[in-house]
């Protein structure tokens, strides 16, 4: 058995029973977290949290290792003198053999050099795809990379999310341990929910930022004026002026209404309602919602930047558009048996290569046979179904 501490601030979203609003890694690192607790491991969780937070059942076992205060200390300075020592001492008293961050960043750096430290196999998840071009360099400092680049270079294991991913990292860093191991989706049984898609809606699911691209959204509704377009989600951290102009738009058009924020148990029968869901982001890693909507056997429609490791068009999970008249065209002439055919495809693709404990079992085969920490022989014996790049 291994001990592993999960480091995020906002994955007390997902924990507690008032959930809150939070991305699609807090959701991936909760599928990582149930997976190895139902696979014997410890678990322990550094976030946010206050006396008035109530965790939720299968939630309740779980350490909570306290985050710093974030409004404590002088901005800009709080990190060297409050804030890295706080989560220093807090990761050294809770002696992990394992220490994920599901989010890249400057940190990154920071987290890496703590776990050299301490000896703790420091495990960094690639979110999105930007995080490793020049779309990274293009909208970050040169300062901002530089730690990135030598956060990701200390880091002892890589996860990806994707071969785009996976080939990026070996380029870069050619001698590190890196696995291209799919998204963990956890859903109780009575979670899922009858197909009803015949005579529904178009979903949109989301935060409201700039990478979501609320524009192309617009567009689409604008043009498929004869179906009706439901969007839940909620305005991100970081609100930018185009998707604010495009979200006033979006509330003027007819055939657009707005759920507003959805739990996750209001997630799956929101999906399950719908005919297909739209995906208009820029780039994503692997979005958590293609998942939630395959589960219930809703098809996705995606852009070409959307498609990771091309499994929509391998597995025919939905629609690939290159833009607004190509998925016009496309949707125009689909047929409902091979629409069928791609509902029933959804969930079985769902069943087979993401499920919590399948996808959990292969990173403790991995972990075993590169690091030896869990002495299981179960993992040791477990087939791993994941790309590894020499």
């Amino acid at each position: 058995m291994a001990r592993f501490l999960f480091i995020d601030e906002k994955i007390i979203n997902l924990m507690q029973v008032n959930e809150k609003p939070c991305g699609g890694s807090a959701v991936q690192t909760y599928g990582w977290i149930l997976g190895l607790i139902a696979e014997g491991q410890e678990v322990l969780v550094m976030t946010r949290t206050d006396d008035k937070t109530v965790l939720k059942e299968e939630c309740r076992n779980i350490k909570i290792v306290p985050m710093y205060d974030f409004n404590k200390g002088i901005r800009w300075f709080r990190w060297l003198y409050y804030r890295l020592p706080h989560m220093y001492k807090n990761i050294k008293n809770s002696k992990p053999d394992y220490l994920y961050s599901g989010i890249a960043g400057w940190t990154t750096l920071l987290l890496a050099l703590t776990c050299r430290i301490l000896h703790v196999k420091y495990i960094q998840r690639i979110s999105s795809d930007a995080h490793l071009d020049k779309r990274f360099r293009d909208t970050n400092s040169t300062i901002h990379h530089f730690l990135l680049y030598w956060g990701l270079k200390l880091s002892h294991h890589i996860l990806c999310q994707n071969n785009y991913q996976l080939l990026k990292i070996k380029k870069k860093f050619p001698n590190k341990s890196a696995i291209k191991i799919l998204n963990p989706y956890y859903l109780k049984i009575q979670d899922l929910h009858t197909n009803e898609h015949t005579g529904g809606y178009i979903a949109w699911l989301g935060l409201y930022r700039y990478a979501k691209n609320l524009k192309l959204l617009y567009q689409i509704a604008a043009i498929l004026k004869h179906e009706q377009f439901l969007i839940a989600g909620k305005a991100g951290s970081n609100s930018d002026e185009e998707t604010t102009v495009y979200l006033e738009k979006l509330k003027q058009l007819p055939n657009v209404q707005f759920s507003g924020y959805l739990e996750r148990t209001q997630v799956s029968p929101f999906l399950a309602k719908a005919k297909f869901l739209l995906n208009t982001s820029r780039f994503e890693g692997f979005s958590n919602t293609f998942l939630e909507a395959w589960a219930v056997g809703t098809p996705v429609l995606s852009t070409v930047n959307v498609n990771p490791d091309s499994i929509i068009s391998n597995h025919n999970l939905g629609i690939v558009y290159n833009e607004v008249f190509d998925l016009c065209k496309q949707h125009a002439t689909l047929l409902q048996q091979k629409y069928q055919l791609m509902s029933e495809n959804a969930r079985q693709y769902v069943a087979h290569y993401h499920g919590y404990r399948i996808v959990t079992q292969q990173l403790l085969s991995y972990l075993s046979k590169t690091d030896k920490p869990i002495t299981s022989s179960t993992y040791l014996n477990t087939p791993v179904q994941i790309k590894i790049v020499k």
